[in-house]
């Protein structure tokens, strides 16, 4: 065994197989070990196993699955919420199906860059899919920092695909008209004409209510939206906070949101679970998303403009604003998309530019 310097700085022993064992004794006694096949590594590996004693830091011992385990249900047993409950959902299905599969087996303590780069390497989802993999594992372990458990966050050095999405297709002005024109007298027509609209995001579609909507001002209000947690539909607030709570409507969105109100009253039966939807199915309950899509997709083959994601056509509403020329905080802010740095850089839209953008949107799709 080779002392390395000063007494309690550590040790260093090559075994007859090659493998550089570094160890050093922590306060109360525990011996913990590193180990390696480098010799330009053993500095390195003293260093934490140092920082690790002065930090009084507390290697359980437990693996990486235990401890995300535990994280989760910390989060759902917390007194005041911290997150989202439909994102603590989100978080722990990436736990259980991407992350411990993969690193769950590690000692937390033992966790290191090489083995959450490996895991990202051969992750075959999309870029931005690895993204919010990696952000899930980064932030769960910045709580095993924090409470001493490991010395360094493995996952902040990582290397990472380019999240680009290149997939987005949004309609054309043209491809837009022939939708509304297609799908003008059915059931969902109006869902269609109110998306390309608004920009709304689909679970705020589909959160929406009547006591939303004001069809008198031509106005609707964006409160809140529509999600199924643990098998029960619930309504949460938006994604983020937006600087315009109060959207502008074009007349003809109005006019076909009166007329699906007339329908709806029409349809409704003893037998409907009645939630005060503005978009419900023929039985009044809310929509899936699965069944949404089934509905979008068939909309799309009915206009003739190819298929298309659901959330293209948000992205279609801020191409043609844009083609427009509708000032940039007047379409983050009809969006939702208004943050706080965007308030520094461009102000904020009122409800007078929001009517005015309503008016040119409804002239571009009117033809």
């Amino acid at each position: 065994m080779a002392n390395m310097g000063r007494h309690g700085a550590g040790s260093v022993t090559t075994r007859p197989n090659g493998l550089i064992q570094v160890s050093l004794t922590l306060p109360g006694g525990r011996r913990v070990y590193r180990y390696t096949r480098n010799p330009k590594a053993v500095a390195g590996l003293l260093r934490e196993l140092v920082e690790m004693r002065e930090r009084d830091l507390d290697p359980s011992g437990q693996t990486v699955a235990d401890f995300l385990r535990s994280w989760i249900a910390g989060l759902r047993d917390a007194r005041r919420q911290r997150i989202r409950p439909r994102t603590l959902e989100h978080y722990a299905m990436i736990v259980e199906r991407h992350i411990i599969p993969a690193l769950g087996k590690h000692r937390l303590d033992r966790l290191r860059e090489h083995h959450v780069q490996a895991w990202l390497d051969a992750d075959a989802a999309a870029p931005r899919t690895i993204h919010h993999h990696r952000a899930v594992l980064r932030r769960a372990l910045n709580v095993a920092v924090r409470q001493r458990m490991i010395s360094a966050n493995p996952a902040l050095g990582v290397e990472l695909p380019d999240p680009r999405w290149e997939g987005q297709k949004p309609l054309s002005v043209a491809e837009a008209r022939a939708l509304l024109a297609s799908t003008a007298g059915d059931r969902l027509g109006p869902l269609w004409r109110l998306a390309l609209d608004t920009g709304l995001r689909q679970s705020e579609l589909l959160g929406l209510a009547w006591d939303d909507v004001d069809l008198d001002a031509g106005t609707l209000t964006v409160s809140s939206q529509l999600q199924r947690i643990a098998g029960s539909w619930v309504r949460t607030p938006t994604k983020a906070r937006r600087s315009l709570e109060v959207l502008a409507l074009a007349p003809s969105t109005v006019t076909a949101l009166a007329e699906h109100k007339r329908r709806m009253a029409g349809e409704r039966t003893p037998e409907w679970r009645y939630y005060g939807l503005v978009f419900p199915t023929p039985r009044g309950e809310p929509y899936t998303n699965h069944v949404l899509l089934r509905a979008w997709r068939a909309a799309c083959d009915q206009a003739g403009i190819g298929q298309r994601r659901f959330h293209d056509i948000r992205h279609s509403t801020a191409s043609i604003m844009r083609e427009l020329n509708v000032a940039e905080d007047v379409r983050m802010a009809r969006l939702g998309h208004s943050t706080t740095a965007m308030a520094r850089r461009y102000g904020h839209a009122g409800g007078d530019q929001d009517r005015a953008a309503a008016e040119a949107l409804e002239r571009a799709l009117a033809g």
